[in-house]
């Protein structure tokens, strides 16, 4: 599998938490599914067809459907039932380390979010990191520096050839 990890980091405060243990045995287990399966990346959000997490996790469609409420219910995640895809919430407080490179791949795999309003979430929550800023600030700098057809064009004219006519 392309997006395999040899590892994911988990936060020890994961077992104390008061949303986490509110959840029942599936709950949890439906939320550490998708806290660190398969499908998770970056950037916190992955997409999870219903019927493939079913198979996955050996329950009938409608089990996984009532939990994915519940974990929206507890505030461990947002959604959106339409294109399927979840998002862990509060994913940046314990995921926002790395260099300004790895922060241009999490803002790579924030754009490929379907849902706009997830999408919208997911950016600014990273935004507001400093490994948001930095990756922000190193696009802005490639962007000023990349050539636009008003600098090519300037400097097409300020050769010796455009200046003597020929």
């Amino acid at each position: 599998m392309s997006n395999e990890r040899p590892f994911t980091l988990v936060s020890p405060k994961l077992h104390s938490s008061k949303r986490y243990l509110a959840l029942d045995d599936s709950g949890r287990a439906l939320f550490n599914y998708v806290l660190h399966g398969q499908h998770q990346n970056s950037c916190g959000c992955s997409q999870i067809k219903p019927a493939y997490a079913a198979a996955d996790l050996i329950w009938p469609a409608e089990k996984f459907l009532l939990y994915r409420g519940k974990l929206l219910d507890g505030s461990l995640v947002d959604l959106d039932a339409d294109t399927d895809e979840i998002y862990i919430e509060r994913w940046f407080k314990h995921h926002a380390k790395g260099s300004w490179k790895f922060g241009k791949g999490i803002m790579s795999q924030i754009a490929k979010i379907e849902s706009g309003r997830l999408q919208e979430k997911v950016h600014a929550e990273f935004a507001g990191t400093s490994l948001g800023k930095a990756a922000l600030e190193a696009e802005e700098a490639e962007q000023a520096a990349a050539p636009s057809v008003t600098n090519i064009t300037s400097r097409l004219l300020g050769t010796r050839l455009m200046q003597r006519g020929g």
